[in-house]
């Protein structure tokens, strides 16, 4: 079915009528406006599709997609049928139901719509009133994984996880990645209020994994453990990991390559739990924090090996080994070397810069910016500033929480003085900033297109306009 019938623009424009919280975050984060029970009804009225197979829950700050990833390549490369749920998409809604590594087709989102409708309506008539979009498209995932019988799901947490939509499964294992400051107007504004939210997740006597190294993030987590009498791995404490970054040339034959970025060493801490040492692992992800992220779906691999599920070594490696995400520290052209990547907050951006400098070694630097008015972009700017030759500050145009471009620049060259020789550039879209960087681009240099996934959205297809598929590779699946 092509993306302009229109029985597809229908079904969408169904979805995005109602309420989204991913365009409009200026709600609290409560029980007024994220309300588990009207997910429990709309859930029961479809049959209860999550409750099918088991569920990986995985939540965080940064690297839950990478991780969720991780995760679900290991799985389906050691022969499970594997359903992922992650948000939010690049450039088609597809991208957040991922079944055996492929995005569902056109067909099966409008059929799957189709089924919600009368749910929907029924949920609306009681007084849990009408759900969202993301309430939506959560039992739209889970109703996709069921009719397609997924052995094993994987499920990334929307935002927070103790009111999160996602938070009505009964997970096999909850998963629990790096935890730091984003989203502070509706999960607080301490690690350890942000922390309470995301450890919401855990139910009582499932084991957890956690990748936060944040000592408060520590504490609640192994609080929130105790009180439920759940296992719990920790990173730097039950495993950690060491990472060797590796050059990646500014002239690459291609792109697509699989290439590692670094190599990897897993290590068990603790001797007393069946966590296996992992040698010599290739990292295909840039980033000294992808070994964070690859050291949690090790811990992952290890665990559901205790609880007997019998996964093999080599698929876990070929996972960590050949798995990009579109747009983290993604690699989208080589004349000139340009990455894109979806770094929207401080920590996020300051990964992204300990990437490029560990694994480029560019004469010049032409950052392409743009963020959401909710996020601390006055700070990401100045992030940026320190490390660039030039910045072309710009908006994108399909989102309506983008800080207006004049702004940015406003900003941008308020810094200057600290950030002496740095040019900056204002385009009034990112087509356009894209277009100008590549064009002056001299030899040895590199463009970074970063700060939201609103722009990395708007972008990306400019370099592969045929790229839906977060993994560089064509796979089929069964119908």
């Amino acid at each position: 079915m092509d993306r302009l019938n229109l029985n597809y623009v229908h079904a969408v424009r169904y979805l995005y009528d109602r309420i989204n919280y991913e365009k409009n975050l200026d709600r609290p984060y409560d029980q007024r406006s994220y309300r588990l029970a009207r997910m429990e009804y709309f859930l029961k009225e479809l049959g209860n599709p999550h409750l099918a197979a088991p569920v990986i829950h995985v939540a965080g700050t940064k690297g839950k997609g990478s991780v969720s990833w991780l995760i679900a390549e290991t799985l389906r490369r050691s022969g499970r049928r594997v359903g992922l749920y992650t948000s939010p998409h690049l450039m088609d809604l597809e991208e957040r139901f991922v079944i055996d590594g492929v995005p569902c087709t056109p067909a099966e989102l409008v059929s799957g719509i189709e089924k919600l409708k009368e749910a929907a309506s029924a949920t609306t008539n009681t007084s849990h009133g009408m759900p969202t979009f993301f309430e939506m498209t959560t039992a739209l995932a889970w109703m996709l994984f069921s009719h397609r019988k997924t052995d094993v799901n994987v499920i990334e947490v929307g935002l927070g996880g103790r009111l999160d939509s996602t938070n009505v499964c009964q997970s096999s294992l909850a998963v629990i990645t790096s935890i730091s400051f984003d989203h502070q107007q509706q999960l607080g504004n301490t690690i350890e209020l942000i922390a309470t939210e995301k450890a919401g997740i855990i139910k009582e006597k499932v084991p957890v994994i956690c990748g936060a190294r944040h000592p408060d993030a520590r504490q609640v987590v192994r609080s929130r453990c105790l009180g439920t009498h759940s296992d719990l791995w920790q990173i730097g404490v039950d495993f950690d990991s060491e990472i060797t970054p590796l050059a990646i040339p500014l002239q690459k034959k291609s792109h697509s390559e699989n290439t590692p970025a670094s190599q990897l060493e897993f290590h068990s801490l603790n001797p007393t739990l069946p966590i296996k040492q992992l040698s010599n692992a290739a990292v295909r992800m840039p980033g000294k924090h992808q070994g964070d992220n690859s050291a949690v779906a090790i811990a992952v691999w290890n665990r559901l090996n205790a609880d007997g599920w019998n996964l093999p070594e080599q698929p876990l490696r070929d996972a960590i080994a050949e798995t990009q995400l579109c747009c983290r520290v993604e690699v989208v052209s080589s004349a000139p070397l340009t990455i894109v990547d979806t770094s929207h907050n401080v920590a996020s951006i300051a990964a992204l810069l300990d990437a490029i400098r560990d694994h480029f070694m560019p004469s010049k630097i032409t950052f392409i910016f743009a963020c959401s008015k909710d996020k601390e972009y006055e700070t990401m700017l100045q992030q940026v500033l320190g490390v660039a030759h030039r910045l072309i500050v710009t908006q994108f145009q399909t989102n309506p929480r983008a800080v207006p471009v004049e702004r940015l620049e406003e900003l941008a060259k308020s810094y200057v003085e600290q950030h002496p020789g740095v040019e900056v550039l204002s385009a009034p879209s990112s087509e356009q900033a894209v277009e100008y960087a590549t064009r002056s681009a001299t030899e040895n240099e590199l463009i970074c297109i970063t700060g939201s996934f609103f722009l990395a959205a708007e972008t990306r297809p400019l370099f592969n306009p045929q790229s839906h598929h977060h993994l560089e590779r064509e796979t089929k699946h069964d119908q």
